[in-house]
């Protein structure tokens, strides 16, 4: 459940902020006499990006959130074909997705009864929440993570540089002949985008973070007016919107537990555990069982609870998706590697001493099989530490390889974390 706030989706063109301004969009079409007109109309609409309203700050667990437009969209990487569901509400500037799956996604509902339950949602205030079931037992539970954006809002950015689009010769029809789009293309760019507006411009520009969407596709205002993107393609990524329904979708989030709440409770309750252990183990040192390495051992690993708990209280402070410092706060309350090999270290050169003192202790009638039973597991000791002390050094080089990159970091170290995991029977 750890990571499952930690998902990996195609963010393209979205938004800082959207502020009010005057809608000069033309209100006459190139397609006012189409049977279709009333279609083409309904869902090419967007007051969040046209001015008439102001987006809204997200409530996670308060009232019902709506959305009134549902595009199913597919997508087309390197491996394979997927599709997905995308939620939008135009007004208050909202958007959300469920998960892209191989073949077909299915009706795009959202229900939040269904053991695989997950939405991630996205506000141009910049809140973005992800809400999923975790199943117990019989039953499923109902949890939220808020990427600490309640505090430290999302600041969006656009990923395209502000060029003009030019119209190409190329159309095309979509939802079975309801909406025609054009091909525009940036000099030097590979990207096709194609376009459906109330107009057909011979070019445009797409304002700079004034988009409401997933996948590269969605709403997008420009110095045209306001456009759907419908499809993007490239040599290595296509997305194409399938469908848009032009209909009222809602879901509860009142029953929906804040991961980062009981997070913090839990993690708080086991530093205390820790702690009270490392006290108990302390007051049982005895003055000829080594007592200086288990002295040391104690004394780091109470450093290391107080690195936990710096650790978990960085954690919630900035964005999640956008702020290294706090990923690394969020990787290291996972579990922190140099703390952990260190502990591992202490606890083997304990062993080592506590070998060498049995051994020291036999006597000359002690049988030379006990003996060297004794000394194989002081030598398998010593292998065993010098491996940990090799697997230290690899884990200080990654950190000091991918700096800025904790995903990549605590992935590395968990490798060679593991790896290094050699004992002595």
């Amino acid at each position: 459940m750890k990571h499952k706030y930690l998902l990996s989706l195609i963010l393209l063109l979205i938004v800082v902020s959207v502020v009010a301004q005057p809608d000069t969009t033309r209100r006459d079409t190139s397609w006012s006499g189409s049977p279709h007109r009333a279609y083409r109309l309904s869902i090419l609409d967007a007051d969040v990006l046209e001015g008439r309203a102001m987006p809204v700050t997200i409530t996670p667990t308060g009232e019902r959130i709506c959305f009134d437009k549902i595009f199913k969209i597919k997508t087309e990487t390197g491996i394979g074909p997927a599709e997905g569901c995308l939620f939008i509400n135009t007004e208050k500037g909202l958007m959300a997705n469920t998960p892209i799956k191989r073949g077909s996604a299915g009706v795009c509902d959202i229900n939040i009864a269904k053991p695989d339950f997950s939405l991630v949602l996205l506000g141009l205030k910049g809140n973005t929440y992800n809400y999923f079931n975790v199943k117990k037992q019989e039953r499923s539970e109902h949890w939220m993570s808020t990427g600490n954006s309640e505090n430290y809002q999302y600041q969006f950015i656009s990923s395209a540089d502000n060029v003009p689009l030019n119209r190409r010769a190329e159309s095309k029809l979509f939802f079975g002949g309801r909406v025609k789009a054009w091909a525009y293309k940036a000099d030097g760019r590979p990207e096709t985008w194609w376009l459906f507006g109330k107009t057909e411009p011979e070019q445009l520009v797409m304002t700079p973070k004034k988009f409401l969407g997933y996948y590269a596709v969605g709403y997008q205002y420009t110095d045209k007016g306001l456009f759907i993107i419908l499809q993007i393609t490239s040599a290595t990524y296509n997305a194409e919107v399938m469908d848009i329904q032009d209909m009222d979708i809602c879901f509860d989030p009142s029953s929906f537990k804040i991961y980062e709440n009981e997070n913090y409770t839990k993690q708080m309750a086991a530093i205390a555990r820790g702690r009270q252990k490392l006290r108990i183990e302390e007051s049982k040192i005895k003055s000829d069982d080594c007592p200086g390495q288990q002295q040391r051992s104690i004394n780091f690993q109470n450093e290391a609870l107080n690195r936990r708990q710096e650790n978990l209280e960085r954690s919630r402070q900035g964005n999640v998706q956008q702020s290294i410092p706090t990923q690394q706060a969020q990787a290291q309350n996972i579990i922190n590697y140099e703390d952990a090999i260190q502990i591992s270290i202490y606890e083997t050169e304990l062993k080592i001493c506590r070998a060498q003192k049995r051994l020291s202790e036999m006597s000359e009638q002690t049988p030379a099989s006990s003996r060297q039973k004794q000394q194989d597991k002081i030598t398998c000791l010593n292998r065993q530490l010098a491996a940990q002390i090799d697997t230290q050094q690899q884990i200080q080089r990654v950190s000091r390889q991918f700096p800025n990159d904790p995903g990549r970091q605590y992935a590395e170290k968990t490798k060679l974390f593991m790896r290094g995991l050699v004992g002595c029977e």
